[in-house]
């Protein structure tokens, strides 16, 4: 009995220095389900060689704003890293330059698809703001790239990752003390981790990939 209260005497102290855990509460901005179905349309674009589809995400990231940026990043690699043994197949990208491009070539002169690439390359593009910046990588089969970004108290934190849907992809929080926060761990390659910090500080943003072979994603927090 002593034995389990020196125990839990332990354990309460370092609960009390958790951050806040996942809010369920916090509600995604528009902006965010749009980043969340460009992201899907590249996906299933490049996976189904649907030029449409690549046309209508080129649309949306001209009309939202979104916007490329480079993360310094960690990779934490497992024993299995090294040998992946599956077929890649699938890629993404929110690139209006890339998107059409390939857009075109897959249309393969159909002039109906031409316009509509057109008329998207033709768009004005939105200035990006701080929440339309994003960040594409890769993480090795079975490996673990790592961010820290720093989230500021009391403002709802949302974590999104897209992948290219080659593989299940699981996100997890981690706030300065090591606690985990959020993670989205089902049998996907779309994650999201909401969360509401009590204090401004640096979190980890870990991105696992369960699969055999790498992962292309992208990454946008706000």
């Amino acid at each position: 009995m002593k034995k389990f209260i020196a125990m839990l005497a332990m354990v309460l102290p370092m609960t009390a220095m958790a951050q806040e855990m996942k809010d369920t509460t916090v509600v995604l901005p528009a902006e965010e389900y749009a980043f969340i179905m460009a992201a899907q349309l590249a996906q299933y674009g490049y996976a189904n060689n649907d030029a449409l589809s690549l046309i209508t995400a080129a649309r949306m990231a001209k009309q939202n704003g979104f916007s490329a940026e480079a993360r310094e990043k960690q990779e934490q690699a497992s024993e299995a890293t090294a040998a992946p043994t599956g077929q890649k197949r699938g890629q993404i990208s929110l690139d209006p330059t890339k998107l059409l491009a390939d857009a075109r070539a897959m249309a393969a002169g159909n002039e109906v698809l031409g316009d509509l690439a057109q008329e998207v390359e033709q768009m004005g593009t939105r200035g990006a703001t701080n929440g339309s910046i994003y960040h594409t990588d890769c993480v090795n089969a079975h490996a673990t790239d790592i961010y820290t970004v720093t989230f500021t108290g009391g403002i709802p934190a949302i974590v999104t990752a897209v992948g290219d849907g080659d593989t299940d992809l699981d996100l997890y929080i981690y706030d300065q003390n090591g606690n985990l926060i959020a993670q989205d761990i089902d049998y996907t390659d779309r994650c999201i981790c909401t969360w509401t910090p009590r204090w401004t500080g640096s979190f980890r943003i870990k991105i696992v990939n369960r699969g055999s072979v790498y992962n292309c994603y992208v990454l946008r927090t706000n």
